[in-house]
């Protein structure tokens, strides 16, 4: 008996996505856990993996086409079932045969010139290192990728890539060419918006289900970060830098610990599953890092890393981006002093860091300098109250103030 391939929901806020293209013909042999096609949703083009071994006997939904999460996109069965399947594939009703129509008795019109297909220009085949997300958004933008250098792993264009060239391109100075005659009408120009990109409109659908379904507060302390910016500036360079943000993650993952109501309510409480913002040319993503509280400062940078560049190409797989337990948004690089982030849909806080700055600091009674950074815990009232997202920070605080066993 075959088996239905489906369009499955690849993130939390999927509802539908493009088919990007079999990775397998019609006949082929498929193993479980085998690249079947790539799907591209509104944050990544994702791998569709077979769940089930067999023959792929039909294929239904074809590259390029927008599929509602549950679609049935193939088959999948054993050899003799290939026949059965393509008899089952509708083909065109014979013409019925009433004699000689209007058109047949007409006089031959002169045959127009066939363009041959190489002649046509195909943006999707312009370069080969460039995902189906990327290239639509070049057709979208008008872009030639040819001219478009790529950063990515053997010069794979990225959607970064994409967005720094638009930029140069809207950065150069128009040269405008000499009026033909004074009395030239200027074109008028249009103040539509263009239609928001898929990204674009999955980040609205989410902060406004957020905003308008989970009651906010927001509660800020300043943490002293001398002993956390040792360890930075001891471990920069060497093999296994650590940066402040994995340090802040790793405390998070400590503290939630004894704080289980700030975890999504869904999830082991023994399992810290932490989001982390991801900031790109046309949005933002929220990977996530399993099993925190098990991890090192050291590892969860190194993962940190690994995420962050596969979100910036567009390779994320599903398990890398759902499943998230608590988030952090870090904006402290851009010289942020704090903010207040929103909290996930299925998620009950979040929590916003600024950036390590020298501050004035009352040391033995004495006014001095020192580092300090300023973190916004946002929390869901439903779910929590003032008081115990004060003891949070506070002990995340403490952890921060004597990092060292972070790295252990």
């Amino acid at each position: 008996m075959s088996i239905e391939i489906t369009m499955p929901k690849l993130s939390d806020t999927m509802t539908e996505g493009m088919f990007a293209g079999w990775k397998k013909n019609v006949g082929d042999r498929v193993e479980r856990g085998d690249i079947l096609a790539e799907v591209e949703t509104d944050k990544a083009v994702m791998e569709l993996e077979a769940f089930a071994s067999g023959i792929l006997i039909k294929t239904i939904v074809h590259g390029g086409e927008q599929v509602s999460v549950g679609t049935v996109l193939g088959l999948i069965g054993e050899a003799g079932e290939i026949a059965d399947s393509v008899a089952d594939t509708p083909s065109a009703a014979p013409a019925a045969e009433t004699g000689p129509t209007a058109a047949e008795t007409a006089p031959a019109a002169p045959a127009t010139p066939v363009v041959p297909e190489a002649a046509v220009p195909h943006t999707e085949m312009e370069h080969e290192k460039a995902s189906p997300l990327v290239r639509r958004l070049a057709r979208e933008q008008d872009i030639n990728l040819e001219q478009v250098k790529g950063s990515g792993p053997e010069g794979r264009i990225t959607q970064d890539d994409l967005a720094g060239f638009a930029r140069q391109q809207q950065q150069k100075p128009e040269t405008a060419a000499p009026s033909a005659s004074p009395a030239a009408v200027t074109p008028a120009v249009s103040t539509e918006r263009a239609a928001a990109p898929p990204m674009r409109r999955s980040i609205v659908a989410m902060v406004t289900e957020s905003w308008q379904t989970i009651p906010h507060f927001s509660v800020t302390i300043e943490i002293d970060m001398e002993a956390c910016r040792e360890i930075v500036r001891e471990l920069k360079g060497g093999p296994d830098p650590v940066g402040y943000n994995a340090l802040v993650i790793t405390a998070c993952a400590r503290a939630l610990l004894h704080f289980p109501l700030l975890c999504a309510a869904d999830h082991d409480i023994n399992d810290i599953n932490i989001s982390f913002a991801v900031s790109k040319a046309d949005g933002l993503l929220m990977p996530v890092i399993r099993q925190c509280q098990s991890l090192s400062a050291t590892e969860i940078e190194r993962e940190t890393s690994r995420l962050a560049e596969k979100s910036r190409i567009g390779r994320l797989t599903s398990a890398e981006m759902t499943g998230g337990s608590f988030s952090v948004s870090n904006l402290g690089m851009y010289g942020v002093d704090e903010f207040t982030a929103l909290i996930m849909p299925g998620q009950s806080a979040i929590l916003a860091i600024g950036a390590v700055s020298q501050r004035p600091a009352v040391r033995n009674a004495q006014l001095a300098v020192a580092a300090a950074m300023r973190v916004t815990l946002t929390s869901d009232h439903r779910t929590v109250d003032g008081a115990y997202a004060a003891s949070f920070l506070a002990e995340l605080r403490a952890i921060l103030e004597k990092p060292a066993s972070l790295l252990i």
